[in-house]
């Protein structure tokens, strides 16, 4: 059962008082001047806890968020405290889309677009303090984002700097106490011939803006090749790639069951190569046409990188039993301490951990992790770029110290 709405500020008004207790409304048709906004608002959902896995993800969780804004005050806030506010992103609301410096360019020249490694501040050099995390994993650069274990166990700030939480659902703040989840060794031996890393793709369809059409090197697969690539002849990491395309069939576009599909694969890979202790499900993001995830790392244009984490539970019905996560903190805590060993590494390349509802086959192992590398507006070199820092970032968290 649904309520259609008409009016415009009907439906603002209730989505501003129930969305967060609804599942999102679908959006029929808004004509530019039509004074009448429809949309499909669910109305008997609330004990409805069927699974679809076929949502992509973060697609058109931001679209009424102030864009706008952050992308006027980005280049103003880059000189402000690395260590106190993470600026590169929009504080307002749950929106972790950031906007580039060059958004509103018409002619994507790299001459004005925000770079992470010329960011050095007169006021805030090399950061010596021994509270500070990422210290012992990453090192520290003037360029870097760095946070200390103060601000860190506060909650506000975490929601606020290292987290973007969906509206559907919620995170505790014992999953995601950074005493629990940065003590928490994720490291492993990365020696000897045996695989140790596994990276697959639910949505191996995902392509970017100047893919060309039926070209599996220009999707998100092709952009795990790279990845791969870079594990192995860099790091010395054996990678297992599953280049196959899960959502898919017959030939058309079809994600219902993406998730299961791969999932299933997963199954079969780990226990064809139990050695293998790190998953990585590489997806592509879907942002609005007027935003470009990118920044410049040492001189080369790169795609952002987000760390998804699915905790089970959604605000309709609490915890979501038949999805239930033995790894759900493990999980956090490797996407966690990667983030930090990114902001450290490259600032503000790395956009803020998005907290989800379901599972997305994190339950397969502790060091498990969904990776979104830029969006749809990305080009594929900017993709295959990200690659780079993502592999280290990867290295960073699972060596020994």
């Amino acid at each position: 059962m649904f309520i259609i709405v008409k009016s415009s500020l009907l439906s603002e008004i209730l989505l501003k008082n129930f969305r967060d207790e609804m599942i999102p409304m679908c959006v029929l048709s808004g004509h530019n001047g039509d004074e009448f906004l429809y949309e499909l608002i669910p109305i008997l959902t609330l004990n409805n806890e069927k699974y679809d896995d076929g949502y992509d993800l973060s697609y058109n969780d931001f679209d009424n968020y102030d864009y706008i804004k952050a992308n006027t005050d980005i280049l103003s806030d880059v000189s402000d405290d690395r260590r106190g506010t993470d600026t590169s992103e929009n504080a307002y609301g749950n929106n972790d889309s950031v906007s580039s410096a060059s958004d509103n360019l018409t002619d994507n020249s790299n001459e004005n677009i925000t770079t992470t490694t010329e960011q050095t501040t007169e006021e805030n050099p090399y950061v010596d303090d021994s509270d500070l995390y990422v210290t012992a994993t990453a090192g520290v650069n003037p360029s870097g984002i760095y946070y200390t274990m103060e601000q860190l166990r506060d909650y506000e700030f975490m929601l606020e700097n290292c987290y973007a939480v969906d509206s559907s659902t919620s995170v505790l703040p014992e999953e995601i106490d950074p005493d629990t989840l940065l003590n928490m060794d994720m490291s492993i031996d990365l020696s000897g011939d045996d695989y140790k890393v596994l990276i697959y793709h639910t949505h191996g369809s995902e392509a970017f803006a100047d893919s060309r059409e039926g070209v599996t090197e220009d999707t998100v697969i092709g952009v795990g090749d790279e990845l791969t690539r870079i594990l192995e002849e860099d790091y010395g990491i054996k990678t297992y790639h599953d280049r196959n395309v899960y959502d898919m069939v017959d030939g058309v576009l079809d994600r219902s069951y993406a998730y299961t599909l791969s999932g299933d694969a997963v199954d079969r890979v780990l226990a064809e190569n139990p050695s293998i202790q790190v998953v990585i499900d590489l997806h592509r993001d879907g942002v609005r046409e007027d935003l470009k995830l990118m920044r410049v790392i040492d001189g080369r244009p790169t795609a952002q990188i987000m760390f998804l984490n699915g905790v089970s539970r959604l605000n309709l019905n609490g915890d979501i039993d038949y999805l239930y996560n033995p790894n759900k903190i493990d999980n956090l805590a490797f996407s966690l301490q990667m983030h930090l060993a990114g902001k450290a590494l490259y600032g503000d390349l790395l956009r803020r951990i998005y907290i989800r509802g379901y599972s997305f086959n994190l339950e397969k192992l502790p060091r498990a992790s969904l990776v979104e590398v830029g969006a749809q507006t990305n080009t594929v070199e900017e993709a295959k770029n990200a690659m780079i820092p993502l592999a280290r970032i990867i290295y960073t968290v699972l060596s020994p110290n």
